[in-house]
């Protein structure tokens, strides 16, 4: 009797560490394009305690049109929302750009966390696109309010939500004022903050800052995560062109992951291994000690989330750029959009950030830098 007791409460465990294991991984297929597969379920009101619950708020902004490597004044966009929320009696209690909660598997945990801990009920997106063909720039806006899901994805596929939309910012924001009044909601939020406070950054390192490389890594398996696929659970409930959207997508990581392969081959001759998990824990339970991790976003948010030191007067970050005849000095803009690769060892959380910097533009490149600078500090040929 023992015995069949201790096999099923095995069982159990095992089940609870299948489950753990599968939401893990699954709540972070598609990083920073999560957001763009959300079907949801649009209602005609708004949430019922949006007035007398706390929210944060995402912003999405296209490129700047003087310098595409940074992205539009988001927080001039923020400022200019809150002042409206505020009127509403919406309590935003925090404004994020949107790609820098899903900028790391990490950082995405701990934002996760720490909201869930500061009771958020509600999510508010705000984005803003530049509609092309015009002569002077023009932007089509939505803001959408929906309950905040305290899983990593924020929001659960087809829950409630309200949204308005429309190329006058203010109109629609004194719509949505109207839409409020004419609810009559119920109405607790008075300590509103006068001016939305901004985050970008989490403190992505859980144990010691290595600012060198792992010497490990000339004999142990480097494990590399691949791009991960969105994967439509139920194909009966989207359309046609979601799908299709769906299929674009699939392909252009087919495509990433085809040239993420071929920039590995300069690794050699250390050792590497692909893998389709994408957390330290998943990997560690796979058998293995080290992983090559990504973080995106502006220089001077990676920056300050693995722990490199930084100037309020500075205005560009020196890459070192992998080429031909050796490392190359570039500058790039401290709000530059960027990839930044590190190790972390997956059992101690340890992260070796590198000795040098060489976060760059797009992630091929950064890449190639990470790997040009190893192999050169550890001195392989």
């Amino acid at each position: 009797m023992s015995e069949n007791r201790n096999k099923f409460l095995r069982w159990v465990f095992c089940l609870l560490l299948l489950v753990i294991y599968n939401h893990s991984s699954q709540a972070q297929m598609v990083g920073a394009a999560a957001m763009d597969f959300k079907e949801l379920t649009y209602r005609d009101n708004l949430p019922k305690y949006l007035l007398s619950r706390k929210s944060i708020v995402l912003l999405s902004t296209p490129r700047s049109e003087e310098d595409p490597r940074i992205r539009s004044d988001w927080k001039e966009l923020s400022r200019f929302v809150h002042k409206y929320f505020r009127q509403m009696k919406i309590d935003p209690v925090a404004y994020f750009y949107i790609d820098d909660v899903f900028s790391n598997v990490e950082a995405n945990r701990i934002f996760t966390e720490q909201l869930a801990a500061r009771e958020i009920k509600y999510v508010i997106l705000v984005d803003q696109k530049r509609i092309t063909g015009k002569p002077e720039p023009t932007y089509q806006y939505k803001i959408t309010v929906t309950p905040f899901d305290d899983e990593n994805t924020f929001i659960s596929q087809g829950q409630n939500a309200w949204k308005i939309e429309g190329q006058d910012l203010t109109k629609i924001l004194v719509e949505m004022n109207k839409e409020i009044i004419r609810e009559e909601m119920e109405m607790s939020n008075y300590l509103i903050p006068d001016f939305p406070e901004f985050f970008a950054q989490a403190d992505i390192i859980q144990g010691r800052r290595i600012p060198s490389y792992a010497m490990d890594l000339k004999i142990e398996t480097l494990v590399v995560p691949r791009f991960q696929k969105f994967i439509v659970q139920d194909s009966r409930a989207v359309d046609q062109a979601y799908l299709q959207r769906v299929a674009k997508f699939n392909q252009e990581i087919d495509r990433k992951n085809r040239k993420l392969e071929q920039i590995l081959s300069s690794y050699s001759p250390l050792k590497y291994q692909l893998t389709d998990e994408v957390t330290a824990l998943a990997i560690y339970n796979d058998g293995h000690q080290f992983a090559l991790m990504r973080v995106d976003g502006t220089g001077e948010m990676i920056k300050k989330s693995l722990g490199f030191e930084t100037q309020p007067k500075e205005t560009d970050y020196i890459t070192l750029k992998a080429s031909a005849v050796g490392a190359e000095v570039y500058p790039l803009p401290v709000d530059a959009v960027v990839t930044k690769y590190y190790v972390q060892h997956v059992f101690t959380k340890d992260t070796y950030v590198g000795l040098k910097w060489d976060a760059d533009l797009t992630w091929e490149e950064s890449l190639q830098n990470f790997i040009f600078h190893m192999k050169d500090v550890l001195r392989i040929k």
